[in-house]
């Protein structure tokens, strides 16, 4: 019992590293302070104004 409770926290723990950030949906245009909404292309995400036009991609690690 003892050995599966180790196994249980140590798997908890490498879940918790591998996690991913998570992107905002919405975020201010850094332009006009509108509302900049998340988008995708085919290989890519990018946050883009509706206001101004503005586009600002996200990279990739």
């Amino acid at each position: 019992m003892v050995e599966t409770k180790l196994e249980t926290e140590l798997a908890v723990e490498v879940e918790e590293e591998e996690q991913i950030p998570v992107l905002e949906h919405e975020m201010e245009c850094p332009r006009c302070h509108g509302s900049m909404a998340l988008c995708s292309d085919f290989d890519s995400l990018y946050y883009a104004c509706d206001e101004c036009d503005f586009t600002l991609y996200t990279i990739k690690k």
